[in-house]
């Protein structure tokens, strides 16, 4: 690493702990955009903003892709079991329903415990728990089983029910979902042990078409052209309008906001002294990723030449949490970049793992993972948080500490690596590379159940 290197690093990191942009844009994204639902008023005023921002920075080839998505609009929704009225929500997708049937409790919903009732979840509602495996996989499972309905709950204290989508490939949701809290969960859990339950879940619901929107920008080198190789870096912007979505994700829009502002300083620093980095940074903040990744699925299908360009995807999903830093790493050997962001980690305030021995499939990075592309994703956290997905992700959740320490790695890592890309790896994997490991990882039949095992 050359001296101007190293001072450029110096001040990209100075300039990201001393801005005085990141919290003023948390305010907007988050009281001036509120939840940011995909397809809704407030997401078209957030990513105009993001827009905007981009091209005050000075970068480049700024604009805004549009998607079509299944709209979905809030209503009342309610829980009677065996007489007694509980609190609920409707997830995300869910079609409308009036329906009483028994409730079968399935624990914490794993292959095992559907296994075990065999076919007494068919004609009812499907009780489970949060905790263990991806919501989605509980709700395949129940649909697969026959249940008519399903429930899912919190998976800490707070009588916060949780929310998140029924996305079920790209179709609307088979059957009707509802949230409720970890105290909910845990007198139902004491009902079933007393004896038979039956439910009736009542929602309103809207669907409609609608249409999502992605943010697009460039910082290139000098001289570059449409064939030099860039990084990614991308965040979602879209979140659950039951709250502000602060933690998830305007933490990770914001980041990838104040690595842009930075990078582009210290890309002309580099330049004007002769040593210009060798890769670009493509900037993304997709839309839609709530209600399963569509937006950046939409683009990752849309643009499969520009996909052949990318080296690398550094994805930004929830970073404002307090905790360590994770970074799950996806794709045909990596280690050698796993290695380098491990050594650069050491040099951090910040707690940093980074793994690179398991599929992460449920964000936005997974979009490009399917298609070969080496993917990561970065999120912080590792205590008892109730916010995420719940009406407590609200802007006095954000650690400002652990946002401008990840913001700083992240800034970081991809400066480096656009320096000296010789720890990247030198080609995609082929859809057989990815077919054994999503095998290997066990996501055969969730993909497939949500139409996205295109192999």
């Amino acid at each position: 690493m050359t001296q101007l290197l190293t001072d450029t690093i110096t001040r990209l990191v100075g300039d990201i702990w001393m801005s005085q942009t990141l919290w003023p844009t948390m305010l907007t994204l988050c009281d001036d955009c509120n939840g940011r639902f995909v397809g809704s008023d407030d997401e078209r005023r957030a990513t105009e903003f993001i827009k905007s921002s981009f091209e005050r920075y000075g970068l480049t080839h700024v604009h805004l892709e549009e998607f079509p998505v299944h709209g979905w609009r809030r209503g009342p929704a309610s829980l009677t079991v065996n007489g007694h009225e509980f609190t609920c929500i409707g997830l995300p997708g869910t079609p409308p329903c009036d329906v009483q049937a028994p409730v079968v409790f399935l624990g914490d919903g794993e292959p095992a415990d559907f296994d075990k009732a065999g076919d007494k979840p068919k004609g009812k509602i499907a009780l489970v728990r949060g905790k263990g495996s991806h919501r989605l996989e509980k709700y395949a499972r129940a649909v697969k089983a026959g249940a008519i309905g399903f429930i899912f709950s919190a998976t800490e204290p707070g009588c916060l029910p949780p929310t998140g989508s029924l996305e079920f490939g790209g179709n609307p949701a088979p059957i009707p979902g509802i949230g409720i809290a970890y105290e909910t969960l845990a007198r139902l859990e004491r009902t079933a042990e007393r004896g038979e339950m039956t439910a009736r879940m009542a929602i309103q619901a809207e669907l409609f078409d609608a249409v999502g929107h992605n943010v697009i920008a460039d910082l290139l080198p000098p001289g570059a052209d449409d064939k030099t190789p860039l990084l990614m870096m991308c965040g979602h912007c879209d979140g659950h309008e039951i709250a502000q979505g602060a933690v998830d994700n305007a933490s990770g829009t914001a980041a990838v906001m104040e690595a842009a502002q930075a990078l582009k300083t210290a890309y002309a620093a580099l330049a004007a002294q002769g040593q210009a980095p060798k890769l670009g940074v493509r900037f993304a903040l997709w839309s839609g990723e709530e209600i399963g990744m569509i937006g950046s699925g939409h683009y990752a299908n849309a643009h499969p030449d520009e996909l052949a360009r990318v080296q690398l995807v550094f994805n930004c999903d929830i970073v404002g949490n307090p905790g360590p830093l994770w970074i799950g790493l996806n794709g045909y050997d990596c280690d050698r970049v796993a290695q380098r962001m491990r050594s650069l980690a050491a040099n951090q305030l910040h707690d940093t793992q980074v793994m690179s021995d398991r599929v992460v499939p449920y964000s936005d990075h997974f979009s490009f993972y399917l298609k070969g592309v080496p993917s990561l994703m970065a999120a912080t956290g590792g205590g008892k948080s109730p916010g995420p997905h719940t009406y407590g992700d609200t802007l006095d959740k954000v650690d400002v500490r652990a946002l401008r320490s990840v913001t700083s790695f992240s800034a970081r890592i991809l400066l480096d690596l656009a320096c000296d890309p010789s720890p990247l790896p030198a080609r995609h994997a082929t859809p057989e590379e990815i077919q054994e490991a999503l095998r290997k990882a066990g996501y055969e039949d969730l993909l497939k159940a949500q139409n996205r095992w295109k192999f």
